[in-house]
């Protein structure tokens, strides 16, 4: 399911009634949901794929902690649907960690081993952790929402001009903006960009 409707975008569009141009709005709408994951610090679930803001399972592996605490690199975290701390990176079922061993802080990414876990603390192991969870937002905040509809009327208005930076004109030539993210766009997404530059 996308992040926004074209009838959402549509009113962010004045001179569009109708339905006329719904694929192209919510190829837009696409395009808005992989750059801000991007952006954000989200990456794509799978190699190849493309990066979502929607509520998506990924498989990740990362060093231990050597404590009880172990920190995701992106959130927010809606479930852990297994947790693995494998030293020697076999990822079997002997080094499954029980959901019950453990709590989740999905806003903060973060795991952390209960007080009575009978497994103590992560390994140190680089790779030992193997988190399948899944990560994403299940209803995207309203912020994010109102910066999608910035952004898709921004390049629906200005998408004949794609691909140049300047455009000729009687009288002169005229620069065009970059179709990148908008400022005003980046500044709502800011408070969700992720602390982490984890890529693999």
């Amino acid at each position: 399911m996308a992040i926004m409707t074209a009838s959402e975008v549509r009113l962010y569009l004045r001179t569009i009634s109708g339905t006329g141009e719904d694929t192209t709005i919510d190829t837009l709408i696409a395009r808005a949901d992989e750059a801000f994951a991007e952006y954000i610090g989200i990456p794509a679930a799978t190699v190849g794929g493309s990066a979502t803001l929607e509520d998506v399972s990924h498989t990740l592996h990362l060093d231990g902690t050597g404590t009880q605490e172990l920190r995701l690199p992106f959130f927010p975290v809606q479930s852990i649907t297994t947790l693995h701390d494998s030293e020697d990176r076999s990822y079997g079922s002997a080094d499954l960690v029980p959901a019950s061993d453990y709590e989740l802080f999905g806003n903060e990414g973060l795991i952390r081993l209960k007080d009575e876990s009978g497994h103590g603390a992560f390994s140190t192991v680089r790779r030992a952790i193997k988190v399948v969870a899944v990560v994403g937002f299940t209803s995207v905040p309203d912020s994010i929402k109102h910066a999608v509809g910035l952004q898709c009327a921004y390049w629906f208005k200005n998408r004949d001009h794609i691909g140049y930076t300047s455009v000729n004109q009687a009288g002169g030539t005229i620069q065009i903006q970059q179709m990148g993210l908008l400022p005003e766009v980046r500044q709502m997404l800011r408070p969700f960009r992720q602390p982490s530059t984890w890529v693999g």
